[in-house]
Parts: C-alpha cells; sequence; structure tokens
C-alpha cells in the first residue's frame, strides 16, 4: 500500500496503480522522471516503465524510488 493524499493507505491492486501512485507522488514532489531517477539511482527508462505500470521492473529498484519519495509498502493479510 502506498499512502494517499490525505496519508492513509492505499490499496494497490495491480503494478499499473502502483506506477500511478508513483507517478503522482514525483509530480507533488516537483520532480522529473530523470530527476528521480538520479535521486534514486536508477535511469529515466526505468522510472517510466515504473510509472506506466510495466510488470518486469526490479524490486531492489522500485524499493529506492519509493524511499526517495517518502513513500513505504505495507504488507496486509486478507481473511480467507
Amino acid at each position: 500500500m502506498l499512502p494517499s493524499r490525505t496519508g492513509s493507505p492505499l490499496p494497490l491492486s495491480d503494478t499499473v496503480a502502483l506506477g500511478r501512485a508513483v507517478r503522482q507522488a514525483r509530480k507533488a514532489n516537483g520532480l522529473t522522471q530523470s530527476g528521480l531517477a538520479g535521486l534514486a539511482g536508477t535511469g529515466p527508462r526505468f522510472i517510466g516503465d515504473l510509472e506506466r505500470g510495466k510488470p518486469g521492473v526490479e524490486f531492489g529498484k522500485v524499493l529506492d524510488v519509493l524511499a526517495v519519495l517518502g513513500l513505504r509498502l505495507l504488507l496486509a493479510g486478507e481473511a480467507t
């Protein structure tokens, strides 16, 4: 989950939703894709792939990007 604009958790069900959340946070922080890439130690292409919801992006780099944006993933179990 990523925090919503209100600070409450935002459930994410797929890579496209994660990408949208990253794009929203990047823009809210006034960063370009290149600027975010530089801060996170990735390339602009990686940021573009992440924001488009490409499913094969490297998870460790995703965590690096989220850290730069001040976001974190929270895992929550669901009752079966």
